[in-house]
């Protein structure tokens, strides 16, 4: 847990817990003698990555998101690379070891990515999915529903919803869209969301890292919500980088964009050209970010600079951003 929680108690934890995982990483290190050890963000990572450098074990850290995290920003004083998932991450401008690589996604994200994106005939559906991240978020569960019920009865009948919500939304949801009649699959957990995006024509989502990630592999067209109490906002940078490409939308979480979501959504039913430009833009984008990676996927990428930092323990590739 964070140790800039506010609460006494939650500091305390955090600073026992700090050392119960160093205690844990130096037995892991001890018993597996790895040859890299890498990390994803967060506070999990910091101790495993501190106890390489006293080990003198080359390490790796990954940032997911278009600001760098607190964790993160600490362990690049200890680590042989920071690699980074977007080209202009705030807050790394001082940190001369930093590569980019992009955020690696699934294999069946970057498939999709390779179709055309087409819209659907007269005949058949045009498919919305909203998720809300992992765990889905009453926002969308308890507005966004809503506004998707709004649209002109005309086309109603055109759409089918896919939709990720909290557990206890469910019935409320169904319910919602049945009244409505909306045609409509609502769920707590996707088993395989690459096959809810595949069908996809519109996504609305959260910003985070991951998600962005997988919206630009696949090339599908997105209006993003960010999470509105992210730290530093970094869900916001996310969605900016995707905005300002011209590949997807943003809409921050207020009652008061309630309004401008809903005319959004009529538009882009309206006017179905937006999004296949949008879905070109995303193709361009992502053709520029793979030349930077000479024509390598985020994980391919990233691995090849894992074996380098193992083959050249301790030394420091050559910076490309």
């Amino acid at each position: 847990s964070s140790p800039s929680n506010k609460f006494l108690t939650n500091k305390i934890k955090s600073i026992y817990q700090f050392f119960v995982s160093t205690l844990k990483s130096m037995l892991l290190i001890i018993s597996y003698k790895p040859d890299a050890v890498i990390g994803f963000g967060g506070y999990p990572s910091v101790t495993p990555i501190v106890v390489a450098k006293m080990f003198n074990i080359p390490s790796i850290i990954h940032e997911q998101n278009a600001v760098i995290g607190r964790a993160n920003k600490l362990l690049s004083k200890f680590s042989n690379i920071l690699a980074l998932s977007f080209l202009k991450t705030n807050d790394t401008k001082k940190i001369k070891k930093s590569i980019y690589t992009g955020n690696p996604v699934r294999t069946e994200f970057l498939e999709i990515g390779k179709d055309k994106y087409l819209l659907p005939s007269k005949k058949e559906f045009f498919y919305i999915l909203i998720y809300g991240g992992s765990l889905g978020s009453s926002f969308f569960s308890e507005h966004l529903a809503s506004v998707i019920c709004a649209i002109p009865e005309k086309m109603k009948k055109n759409i089918k919803v896919i939709q990720q919500v909290r557990k206890e939304d469910l019935d409320l949801v169904r319910k919602n869209y049945k009244i409505n009649k909306i045609d409509a699959e609502i769920s707590c957990f996707f088993e395989d969301i690459s096959k809810k995006f595949k069908i996809a024509h519109l996504i609305i989502t959260r910003s985070g890292g991951s998600s962005v990630a997988e919206i630009l592999a696949s090339n599908r067209p997105a209006i993003f919500i960010p999470l509105p109490t992210s730290l530093d906002n970094h869900q916001y940078e996310n969605a900016k980088f995707i905005k300002i490409n011209k590949g997807g939308w943003l809409i921050n979480q207020n009652n008061k964009n309630i309004n401008n979501l809903k005319n959004l959504i009529n538009h882009l039913l309206q006017n179905p050209e937006s999004l296949v430009h949008a879905s070109i833009q995303l193709k361009k984008l992502s053709n520029k970010l793979q030349k930077l990676r000479n024509n390598k996927t985020p994980a391919e990428c990233l691995s090849e600079y894992i074996l380098k930092t193992i083959k050249y323990n301790q030394k420091v590739v050559h910076t490309i951003c």
